[in-house]
């Protein structure tokens, strides 16, 4: 598995004091075999740890990258962050159906998105083995993203005049508002949805609520 595109940022990180912002902007839709099919949620890391850096960034350096995680790997980590850290206070998880509408889908993508910021302003949760490993800094976790992922990173990691590189979610909140894609896993890995045992089925009649 591929990791993550890395790229500089001009954005600041909001959470000072833990060095990491966590967001659940979008959602994406994963078609498999036939009318199977899954919901990957896509976070969005903004940080300066050295964690998820490489050797090719200076230690001043703000970077970002999309992480996209099904509902049981979410589920997954959640329970392992409330078991280790009972006291954490973390926001209930969404709950858990058999056929997901439209509408179920964007409430988990806000719970996904209120939990991971909550994980990323608290420091002994935002530098946890468990969070680094669910990001992909120690294990492959990060989105394999597809050849036309990279195009459009790609198209939009020029570096300017003054060597940093172009924003690719600086406009992150007008992308959200006109629904603008912003990336995400398809292809090769919708087939692995077969696989697992506890994958959200999308409505197979294509009809969402």
């Amino acid at each position: 598995m591929q990791s993550p595109a890395v790229l500089v940022t001009s954005r600041r990180v909001q959470n000072v004091h833990t060095g990491l912002d966590l967001t659940v902007p979008q959602h994406q839709e994963v078609r498999g075999k036939m009318m199977s099919g899954h919901v990957e949620y896509q976070i969005l890391v903004v940080t300066r740890l050295a964690a998820f850096k490489s050797a090719k960034h200076k230690p001043e350096d703000v970077v970002q990258f999309l992480v996209s995680k099904k509902y049981s790997e979410i589920e997954e980590f959640y329970q392992k962050l409330s078991s280790r850290y009972p006291a954490a206070g973390l926001p209930p998880l969404p709950r858990k159906v058999l056929f997901v509408g439209e509408s179920d889908i964007q409430e988990r993508r806000a719970v996904f998105d209120e939990i991971l910021r909550h994980v990323s302003k608290d420091a002994e949760l935002a530098s946890s083995p468990e969070l680094l490993e669910f990001l992909g800094s120690r294990s492959p976790g990060a989105a394999d993203l597809t050849s036309r992922d990279y195009s459009v990173l790609d198209a939009h990691s020029q570096v300017g005049a003054d060597g940093e590189a172009f924003d690719f979610f600086k406009q992150q909140d007008q992308a959200e508002d006109e629904g603008l894609p912003i990336l995400g896993l398809k292809g090769e890995d919708a087939g692995k949805c077969e696989e697992e045992e506890e994958e959200e089925a999308l409505d197979p009649l294509g009809i969402m609520r």
